[in-house]
Order: C-alpha cells, then structure tokens, then sequence
C-alpha cells in the first residue's frame, strides 16, 4: 500500500508491482503548503466489526481522516461518517490549508491517534495542534489531549474550541501495545521563533518526548 502525493492510495501486487486498485479523495488543497503524504497505516479490525475486516487508515491533506477496504480501496461506511472523519473539528476559525495531517495513524489496542502540520511563522493564535484518537473501527473521537489545557483531554464545553496555538505533534508516532502508550515529539506554540505570548500550559509540554496512555490520553510522563 503506497500513499502518493496529494492523498491518493495505491495497493499493489507484492510479486508483479501491477497496480490493484487506485483511490483519489479528490481534497481541497487551497492553501495546503504541501500536500505530501507519508504514509498509510493497515488495520485488522476485532472479528464481527462489519465491513472492511482489514482497512487502511490515512489522513488526507484537507484535514480529513480516511479508512479504506484493503481488499477494495472503497471507503468504509462503518467508519465516520461514509468513511471518513473531519480533523478540524473543535478548532474553530481555520484558514484553508491552516491544518492538515502529514504522517500517517499510529494504532494501538484499536485507538487511532493523528495529529498534523499546523503553519509555522505565519502568526500568533493558530490552531489547536491537540492530538486526536479515534476507534478505529468506528470513528469515534474517543479524546484529543490538547495541551494548551490545564486538564489536556477534559472534553470542550459548549462553544468551547480546543487551545489556539497549543503545539502540535506532527511527525510519526510510535505505540507499544503491551503498554498501551503512544509516543511523539511535539513542536512548540506558533509562530517558532517568539515565545513572549506562551501559556505555562503550552510550554509545560512543547519540545518534549510525551507518553500517552491510549485509552484515556492522560501523560504517562514527558
């Protein structure tokens, strides 16, 4: 399964290198400074999920995550809403190609776990950069640990959004599914190189190596 620019999945026959099936989600790339993809993630789904018994999870470059039959390339309508979840939701105002995902999931245990690019240099009061975990199977948001919080995964309120400007975690994850953890190195509050505006929340965890525990997106430690 290869990932190509601007968010389209090929899978492959593994002897012969022939083309199996081709999926285009067709983003919105207004905006987008690269609509680069890093790669895909493939999941084999508890038995008696329902469709797509081994899907491929990506994130497409309009902020959007994606689960695809491995067999077939068509979405997952289990997942979502007809395939797909929406990446910017809780972040309020955003610019087109302000966010968007540029490494691919990190599963454990059955929790899918993303965060993306959020512009650097631009300005002061970006969007959240809160790493999100989804079921897998279903698309659930199960939490989003935004560390610009004192309480980083306490669910928003109404009219609440997520911590402009909080860091982001955009590189590849890595998960440890007998500890049930996910590691990832984050940035720091936009734009990089000021700092004066920075919350004590939001620096408390930027250029760090954080552990979170998968099932409720609490810090193990950093």
């Amino acid at each position: 399964y290869v990932c190509l620019d601007r968010s389209v999945v090929v899978a492959l026959d593994q002897d012969s290198g022939k083309e199996i099936w081709r999926f285009d989600p067709r983003p919105n790339l207004d905006g987008v400074f690269s609509p680069i993809c890093r790669g895909v993630t493939r999941f084999e789904a508890p038995e008696g999920s329902g469709d797509c018994p081994v899907r491929i999870l990506y994130g497409v470059a309009d902020a959007r995550m994606m689960a695809l039959d491995a067999e077939t390339g068509e979405p997952c309508q289990s997942f979502g809403q007809g395939g797909q979840v929406d990446l910017k939701e809780g972040l309020g105002d955003v610019a087109p190609g302000a966010v968007f995902p540029s490494s691919p999931p990190t599963v454990v245990n059955g929790v899918a776990m993303i965060d993306g690019w959020v512009n650097d240099g631009v300005q002061v009061g970006e969007p959240s950069g809160g790493v999100r975990a989804y079921d897998a199977v279903t698309g659930e948001l199960l939490w989003v640990w935004d560390s610009g919080r004192e309480e980083p995964t306490r669910p928003l309120g109404e009219g609440e959004t997520y911590t402009r400007g909080s860091p982001n975690a955009w590189g590849v994850y890595s998960g440890d599914e007998e500890l049930g953890l996910v590691y990832f190195g984050t940035g720091v509050s936009t734009p990089d190189y000021f700092g004066s505006h920075r919350t004590p929340e939001a620096e408390k965890y930027a250029t760090s190596i954080v552990a979170l525990d998968v099932k409720t997106g609490k810090p193990r430690w950093h």
